[in-house]
């Protein structure tokens, strides 16, 4: 049999020409969707650089996407991108929704959008807003972060900027995490169990996913109800699990709610954020946690406790904040906590990056005041870039907890997206 070899080409032409409509058609359905923050396919660029979809008409790319790389403190462009070693270069995949999958292996190459380009903009992912963040990956090893804002700050109880991230792989699962912080740093420093140095507030989808295939990853924020929810598909499969550190924090046994996850607190940033102190457990003071809600921009901080008893003891709490080594409000302030303290800064002295806050508990006993735990030392840091396929702050386990993975498209919208509209994007497996 003779093979007609332009009839052959025709073909393939016109499947080529056939996917791209279908992948720009399906860009379109994301782009046209209320809501949208930003959308990046790897398929838009101005002057070199990846752009949200729908920004090719201003001036310069409203969330401008660069290539990193761990060790090299410089941003790259596709066409600038200096490293051709096997774990660094650039590699496509067409298969994916989209048409532009890019690998991202481990922070040898992953993505970053600057700070500075949204910074307590749309796309700040914190405080008390709505939003539904979209990932349409294919992990090809090992799992850790998708996309987000996390720096884990070298797990330091007290360090750390995580606002909301989707990851996979983590709390011995093969499914979806869809993390979240107040604190910005460890959810239970009060803790001495094992991995208390970590984030613990997460909702955990109940269905496992395989590497090699494409799946929509979808987080979405919801702080009327102070819901999180992990959605694998347009699907959030409910699961109960146990955690070891809120265990010994709140001294339950029982498996608890994971997906929805309950969190009824404001997101992280560095303008607003929870510190939690240490040195205390339920079962020998009654109280599982002692907190100070920080709004920095008003120089406010407001005491909050969860307690097992009405009476818990006497405590007060002592803050801080020191700038170039002074004290702002010329001496700590104090004050016994009771419901509503807030302790205050002057009048029109707000707390700024840079500056260090100190903060401790007191437990009155034997006619004496004595500090709880140690001195929460606070230096306020910059907000975290916005990345894709790596956390920062890994420290010496950088590599060993990056994401093996190729990303088609990731999209964040200012509302919670319906059941109906994420299983419509997610492009992949049917719903279950």
């Amino acid at each position: 049999m003779r093979i007609c070899w332009v009839t052959v080409i025709c073909l393939l032409c016109g499947a080529r020409a056939a996917r791209a409509e279908t992948a720009q058609a399906r860009s379109d359905q994301v782009a046209a969707l209320p809501g949208l923050v930003a959308f990046w396919t790897f398929g838009q660029t101005r002057d070199g650089v990846w752009q949200s979809v729908g920004d090719a008409g201003t001036s310069a790319p409203r969330f401008p996407l660069y290539l990193r790389r761990i060790g090299d403190a410089r941003r790259y462009t596709p066409d600038t991108w200096p490293y051709t070693d096997a774990a660094s270069r650039i590699e496509t995949d067409a298969t994916g929704p989209f048409g532009h999958a890019v690998r991202f292996n481990q922070g040898h190459i992953y993505a970053e959008s600057p700070r500075a380009a949204f910074d307590n903009g749309p796309l700040d992912l914190c405080g008390e807003r709505a939003f539904t963040l979209v990932a349409w990956t294919k992990f090809t090893g090992a799992r850790h972060m998708v996309a987000g804002i996390w720096d884990e700050g070298g797990w330091d109880k007290y360090r750390g900027r995580r606002q909301a991230a989707l990851f996979g792989g983590l709390f011995g699962r093969q499914g979806l995490t869809a993390h979240v912080s107040a604190s910005g740093a460890a959810s239970y420093p009060q803790s001495t169990a094992s991995g208390s140095q970590y984030a613990r507030e997460r909702a955990l989808d109940g269905a496992n996913f395989t590497n090699h295939q494409w799946v929509c990853l979808a987080m979405t924020f919801d702080p009327e109800k102070h819901e999180v929810r992990a959605w694998l598909n347009g699907v959030a499969t409910p699961l109960e699990l146990p955690d070891p550190v809120a265990r010994d924090v709140f001294g339950s046994d029982a498996p608890a709610q994971a997906n929805p996850f309950l969190f009824p607190w404001p997101v992280y940033s560095p303008r607003r954020f929870v510190l939690k102190y240490n040195g205390y457990d339920v079962r020998n003071t009654g109280v599982y946690e002692h907190w100070l809600e920080v709004d920095a921009l008003s120089g406010r901080f407001r005491y909050g406790c969860r307690a097992q008893t009405a009476a818990a003891g006497r405590f007060k709490v002592s803050v801080d904040v020191l700038r170039h080594g002074a004290s702002l409000a010329g001496a700590p302030l104090e004050g016994e906590v009771k419901p509503g303290l807030v302790l205050a800064l002057p009048q029109g002295i707000g707390v700024r990056q840079g500056d260090e806050i100190r903060t401790g508990l007191f437990v009155w006993a034997a006619g004496a005041w004595t500090r709880v735990g140690t001195e929460v030392v606070y230096p306020v840091p910059e907000g975290a870039p916005f990345t894709l396929g790596r956390a920062l702050g890994l420290g010496s386990e950088e590599i060993a907890h990056g994401s093996q993975l190729v990303m088609d498209g990731v999209a964040v919208f200012d509302r919670v997206l319906p059941p109906e509209t994420l299983q419509a994007i997610s492009f992949s497996a049917p719903a279950r």
